[in-house]
Formats: C-alpha cells, structure tokens, sequence
C-alpha cells in the first residue's frame, strides 16, 4: 500500500470518527427534561418518567450525561438521574467531544466526564469543542485552541466561530472568510456574513443578500435571498422579503416562501409559524403533518418536539399526539 493511499485511509477514518463523536452530541435523546411542580427531571419517549423531577435546573442529555443543578450548584447527572460529577460549578456546559466548559466564578474550566479538569482557560470567551478545536477571545483578538488547552491558531481575528468540515468561520477587516487547521485563509475575507460549512456549503451574504458558496469558492446559489440558513437533510430555509421557505441544492423552491418563519428539517419534519401566528410541522411536501396550533414549537429529536401552549412545555411525538402534557 503506498504513502499517498494510507494518507487518505487516515484522513477518512479520521472525518468519520469527528462526525461520529459530533452525532453523538446532537443524537444523544433518549430521555427529555420536563418540569413539574417546580423541579426538574427526565421522561423516556413514551412520556414515562425515568429521572423523578427533583433538579432545580437542568439540561438535556448529550455524551451520556446531563448537567443539571441542585441548591444554586451544577453538577452532571447519569441516565440514572445520579451526579456522577458532584455538583460544585457556577455554571455548568453541554458535553462536546469528551469535554465541558464550567465555570466558578470568573474562572473557566474544561472538564472531562469523570469530573477531572483538563485545564483552566485563560481567555475571556471560549466555545465548544468541534472537530477538536474551540475558538477564544482575548481582548478583541479571536483565535483557535486544542483540547489540552493548547493555542493551535494565533489570535488574529476580529471574531471566530466553530470549526465545521475542516473549515473555520472568521471574520478580518471587517469581512468574513474560512481558514484551514493551520489558520491560513483557504476562502479569502470577502463577504459581509458568513455561516459554517454544513453539507458542503455555507450560506454567505455580500450586499444586503444571502446566497451559497461551496468549499472552492464558488458561488454555488445566487445571493438573492433577504435570509438564510444551513443547509439539513438537503434542503436550506431561505427568506425572500417577509416570507421563509426551503430550496435545494440547486437553488430551486421545494417549499416556497410562505411562512413567517420555519426551523430547520430535522427527522423530516420542520416547525413553522403560519400567518395566523400558530405554530406546526410541515413535510418536504409542504404539506402540515401537524396542525399549527402552537404558541411555540421546536425541531424533533428523538421522535419527540418540544412545544409550548397557554405559556407552558410539553412534548408531542410525529402525529402530534402529547406525549407530555404542558407544564410549567
């Protein structure tokens, strides 16, 4: 097998790999926090409750373990609703490829799942971990660590966002452009706003309008849209005066612009606002699967959405059946 060949074998082993730890973090739903009676705990799809609601605050699950607060303490909890990380933080993070940012003070730590602090940050702002590097701030200056705490790309720019499909989101002179790993501009700073890379393109605006580029810098969708998303499960909502709908990859409406607003696609279904203000779900179809009828809707994960109606959550499954009552 020669050089060039094993090279490759590494690279894609290692992009699968990011990807499955990245899943993992948005995929991780199989319990869903409601509250009750002031306190909060944890349901299964079936809307059975797996952790008894005694939390003062807590979030969902992701890596196996959910952050969650007892006596102004935050901690993380198990599947069993034990802390497995006592709780002892100001504030506590998601969990995003082994590590959590947690705070006590004006102190930043990154913890791992066992609790242990892999190093203390030093920068003023830092993020989540994707693809093994997070952006920071120090003064007006943003640049890129690794996972150890280490400075992996000099703090250079004006503002820095996650890392997504090798490519980095930054902004210098005022413009926004897309470096690699090593913080050398592969797309030059030459758009007013611009998006993470998600699904090959990332959404750009030059002007006052929106369009997609793909990763050689090539204008893939004209920039005509007033708004627009990433691109989920090949389709990007895109807004064109008031209205939101959905195109593909080639530009053309599967869904044209007709609501207030839309969410992404997720598990094929999209939450939309109606102009009667009512939120529901619609198809690829365009087509309601969910009547609009809440005052509040976001996307499905896990089979389950979580909505909100007379001011409190609750949960819903794809038919629009409750799952879990709205509560508090």
């Amino acid at each position: 097998m020669n050089k060039k060949l094993i090279i490759i074998l590494f690279l894609t082993s290692y992009v699968l790999l990011l990807n499955s730890a990245s899943a993992q973090t948005t995929q991780d739903r199989s319990l869903f926090p409601i509250k009750q009676n002031g306190k909060y705990g944890y349901i299964d799809n079936t809307g059975r409750i797996i952790i008894k609601p005694k939390f003062d605050n807590a979030w969902e699950f992701s890596e196996e373990l959910a952050a969650a607060c007892t006596n102004g303490n935050w901690g993380y909890i198990d599947k069993t609703g034990v802390y497995i990380i006592h709780p002892q933080y100001d504030w506590a993070e998601d969990f995003s490829q082994g590590l959590a940012r947690v705070s006590v003070g004006d102190k930043n730590y990154y913890i791992d799942r066992t609790g242990k602090t892999i190093f203390k940050s030093q920068y003023s702002e830092s993020g989540n971990f994707s693809e093994l590097l997070t952006w920071v701030r120090a003064g007006d200056e943003y640049g890129y660590i690794d996972n150890k705490g280490k400075k992996a790309i000099k703090l250079q720019f004006e503002w820095a966002g996650n890392f997504s499909e090798w490519l980095g989101v930054v902004r210098q002179n005022q413009k926004y452009g897309f470096i690699n790993r090593n913080g050398a501009f592969v797309i030059d700073p030459l758009f007013d706003w611009a998006s993470s890379f998600s699904e090959s393109l990332a959404a750009v605006k030059m002007g006052d309008k929106y369009g997609y580029i793909d990763k050689q810098r090539r204008i893939k969708i004209t920039p005509i849209y007033n708004d627009a998303g990433d691109f989920r499960e090949g389709l990007a909502r895109v807004q064109v005066n008031s209205w939101w709908g959905f195109i593909d990859k080639k530009g053309e409406y599967v869904i044209n612009p007709q609501f207030l607003w839309v969410d992404d696609f997720c598990e094929g279904l999209a939450a939309v606002k109606d102009t009667n203000r009512k939120y529901g779900y619609i198809n690829k179809a365009s087509k309601f699967t969910i009547k609009a009828k809440f005052e509040s809707a976001l996307s499905f994960s896990g089979g389950l959405a979580k909505i909100e109606m007379n001011g409190k959550w609750g949960y819903i499954d794809k038919t629009g059946k409750y799952i879990w009552e709205p509560t508090e």
